[in-house]
């Protein structure tokens, strides 16, 4: 085997494929890719064991704060459409909340989906990550919704199969809101077969799927369905830009604010049941808004989205979404309406928020941490240079 210090050997630059940029990586490991003359089997390892040593994630995906306030904004959006009396209620403003929180939560899944898989196109790793994100809870709450609370074998097999949506006489109060992530998982599977079978050319799919989905969704009066062949477009959106974003990550969309107005009221319009043809128009609009969020800059809005209050929320939003029905179910739903929003509304609430902690951050999260380990080891054995 050659000898990795071999001063004749061709220095390599390698930095990018561990998610640094040139003349953007960290001091220690710029130092060692410049003194050093490495094949590359060689400077990968040293690279990896280098950033390990330090306790850093080695993550090839942009940290974007900005969408951290987005995600708390969709989820906000869809508990208020959920569990407050939103008024007046000819303008039907908690369909419209709802629709407009489910909108925004689809094209941030599928920006982020998107750019995790141009950066890193391993389909395992991201079936991995996936799996550990979303099913411990799913599984753990309808283990619980069905097994104590109310028992429904075959909404609750339909429900863990993530298939559901397509048998909506199975959606019961407890698994009514699962249809999302049945869109999500389906999604999910369906782009890791793309990349696994076209590489991460075959994102590009993405363009005249979103297009088709909308037509069929003209075609069949869709305003708003949980069927997948009827909904996703609202994430391919956002994988959309996350192929534009990739393309043309050092520029920005000229006048961010102005952009971000236009689309958040196109965004109102599209999500309201009034609005008739126009809420075809959602996912783009949502598009739209996240694309002017990105390039907003250093503004006191793209301040506040990137706060740690609204980085907790987004933190915990999986788990609020998840959990929040059954905080509202039986007697907490029941009384006056002074009884219902008053008195127990708010304790529904504290209880969601406290649960959904709890999920996160000493249930969830030791699954996640076990994936990125099992994902750091299996590099490891892939990147250890033969004896």
């Amino acid at each position: 085997m050659r000898d990795p210090t071999d001063p004749s050997l061709k220095k390599r630059r390698v930095g990018s494929v561990v998610g640094y940029r040139e003349g953007g990586c960290d001091s220690k490991l710029c130092r060692i890719r410049d003194l050093l003359y490495l094949d590359e089997r060689w400077s990968l390892f040293i690279l990896y064991a280098a950033r390990y040593s330090q306790g850093v994630r080695v993550s090839s995906a942009e940290r974007l704060p900005v969408l951290d306030g987005m995600r708390a904004i969709s989820i906000l959006l869809v508990l208020s459409g959920h569990l407050l009396p939103l008024g007046p209620k000819f303008l039907q403003l908690n369909s419209t909340a709802a629709a407009m929180g489910m909108s925004l939560f689809f094209a941030l899944s599928g920006f982020l989906i998107v750019s995790g898989l141009i950066h890193n196109p391993d389909v395992v790793e991201f079936a991995v990550r996936r799996t550990t994100r979303i099913v411990p809870l799913a599984y753990a709450y309808i283990l619980f919704v069905f097994g104590i609370l109310s028992f429904h074998p075959k909404a609750a097999l339909l429900t863990a199969v993530f298939l559901v949506n397509y048998f909506p006489e199975h959606l019961v109060s407890y698994n009514a809101h699962f249809w999302s992530l049945c869109v999500e998982i389906q999604f999910y599977f369906a782009i890791g077969l793309v990349v696994a079978i076209g590489g991460k050319k075959g994102i590009w799919i993405v363009w005249p799927v979103c297009l088709a989905v909308t037509a069929l969704r003209i075609g069949e009066g869709a305003y708003a369905d949980i069927k997948t062949h009827v909904r996703v477009d609202e994430i391919l959106a956002g994988a959309i830009l996350a192929t534009l974003h990739h393309e043309w990550r050092n520029g920005r969309i000229p006048y961010p604010t102005a952009v971000v107005t236009f689309a958040a009221l196109l965004w109102f319009a599209s999500g309201n049941p009034h609005t008739g043809w126009c809420q075809y128009l959602r996912p783009y609009a949502t598009g739209l808004l996240l694309a002017g969020v990105l390039s907003l800059g250093n503004t006191r809005v793209a301040g506040f989205l990137a706060s740690r209050l609204m980085g907790y929320i987004a933190a915990i939003s999986y788990a609020l979404y998840v959990i929040h029905p059954v905080t509202v179910e039986g007697w907490w739903n029941e009384g006056t309406i002074f009884d219902r929003y008053v008195l127990k509304r708010p304790i529904s609430f504290a209880m969601t928020f406290a649960a959904a902690h709890v999920s996160t951050f000493y249930w969830e999260r030791p699954w996640q941490q076990a994936a990125r380990q099992w994902i750091e080891q299996r590099r490891r054995r892939r990147l250890r240079p033969a004896a």
